[in-house]
């Protein structure tokens, strides 16, 4: 789930420099997440969404420059977000937290 947030915020870069216009790209991405999950967005966001990954957004830290690794080195039938991804969300979760 928190992978799946990270890709979320990060195809939101676009998102015009407003609190209103993150927030809302923060409730559609916490929602596409829980339609996954089969939870609601208050479960998925609580429970399976590290908070690190929204916090990054909103301080403007994404895995934006990752998201051309998706599917790479993936076997056929896994998941694009396994591998290099990870690993990008991996590093980026330790960014957030030498950020705060």
């Amino acid at each position: 789930a928190t992978v799946l947030a990270a890709v979320g915020l990060a195809v939101s870069t676009h998102v015009p420099d407003s609190a209103g216009a993150r927030k809302r790209a923060v409730a559609r991405t916490v929602r596409e997440v829980a339609d996954y999950l089969g939870n609601t967005p208050a479960v998925a966001r609580r429970s399976y969404i590290d908070p690190r990954v929204i916090r990054g957004y909103e301080q403007g830290i994404t895995v934006a420059a990752a998201v051309g690794k998706l599917g790479q080195r993936v076997v056929p039938g896994e998941l694009a977000t396994i591998g290099p991804f990870e690993q990008a969300v991996a590093r980026m979760l330790v960014k957030v937290d030498s950020a705060a």
